[in-house]
């Protein structure tokens, strides 16, 4: 199996035209962003943004993993 995304989904912006931006936390303290679709560090895809939670996968498309809003 593969190890989990090591990401926190920890806010939610709302861009020009309504554009959902997620804004996630390693256990490093990184922060990333990005929108649905784009891949971030290197290695995972943002497939869909909700009010309240995320899905995440690896970039190739194996993983997929919910993640609820934390706000830590």
């Amino acid at each position: 199996p593969l190890p989990p995304i090591p990401f926190k989904f920890i806010g939610l912006v709302e861009g020009a035209g309504g554009t959902k931006i997620a804004v996630l936390s390693d256990s490093k303290g990184l922060v990333v962003h990005g929108t649905e679709g784009a891949i971030i560090d290197g290695r995972y895809r943002i497939l869909s943004i909700g009010p309240d939670s995320i899905d995440l996968a690896y970039a190739d498309g194996r993983g997929r993993q919910t993640m609820r809003l934390s706000g830590q």
